[in-house]
């Protein structure tokens, strides 16, 4: 209880400290609103944004987007996590592929993405894609790896064989890792998804960022920057909260 409501003391200061500083910036050094919206002009957009369909129609084009292209991501890297576990050269072959992947900027494929997809849901889906699963695999491994050397003595005894010791000690004692793990790249599938929809969509958050710069209605763009945020926040709390129920024995 006290752990709860330390955090929720966090959260109401951080919140506090942006707003403060926000208004400084508005209503005492007087930025152009041009530049920066004042919180009540923004806030009243975000209350006029809620009430239309277009609006709730974004943040469910953007969310779709990015559970499909996560959940690609998890089900390619985490069975190729547990691969490499079992066999030192499956893991040189896809280590050197992952880092390749790694240290490319993903956002120079959104021009070929346009190219063979078009602007539709399958492009945005590969960047996800791409963005994500080459930081999974080497994250949930060290997860993994962290038990891979632990009781051995135990696993002798038992005569187990290495998949064995995989499947039983490995997955479910890494499992709350990987779930934080999974959290992290989370937060990296909704900006390529983002970084994607400014630079080609029909639709989705991004897409009304830019419908809105058009307009220079930078009231609008901060509506959609704050919704942006208080959505991650909320999935990253989600992920944390059910982590805990399911894992409750790493408490």
């Amino acid at each position: 209880m006290k752990k709860r409501i330390s955090s929720t003391i966090t959260i109401i200061i951080s919140i506090s400290i942006v707003l403060t500083i926000w208004f400084v910036i508005s209503y005492i050094v007087k930025i152009r609103t041009l530049y920066v919206p004042t919180p009540i002009a923004t806030f009243s957009r975000l209350i006029d944004l809620s009430q239309t369909e277009m609006f709730w129609l974004d943040i469910l084009y953007s969310f779709k987007r990015v559970l499909i292209g996560f959940g690609l991501s998890f089900i390619v890297a985490y069975p190729l996590m547990l691969v490499s576990l079992l066999n030192k050269n499956v893991k040189k072959v896809v280590f050197n592929l992952v880092e390749f992947f790694r240290y490319l900027p993903i956002p120079v494929f959104i021009p070929l993405t346009i190219l063979w997809f078009g602007i539709g849901d399958f492009g945005k889906i590969f960047i996800i894609f791409l963005g994500t699963f080459a930081q999974m695999i080497p994250m949930f491994y060290d997860s993994a790896n962290l038990l891979n050397n632990k009781f051995p003595a135990f696993t002798a005894a038992l005569k187990w064989k290495k998949t064995d010791h995989i499947k039983k000690i490995i997955i479910p004692g890494s499992a709350p890792l990987i779930m934080d793990n999974a959290r992290l790249c989370f937060g990296w599938a909704w900006t390529y998804l983002i970084i994607a929809e400014l630079l080609g969509a029909e639709n989705g958050m991004g897409y009304a960022i830019i419908r809105a710069q058009r307009y220079l209605a930078t009231d609008k763009i901060f509506a959609y920057i704050i919704t942006i945020g208080l959505i991650g926040v909320l999935i990253d709390r989600s992920i944390y909260f059910f982590k805990n129920k399911l894992f409750r024995w790493q408490l």
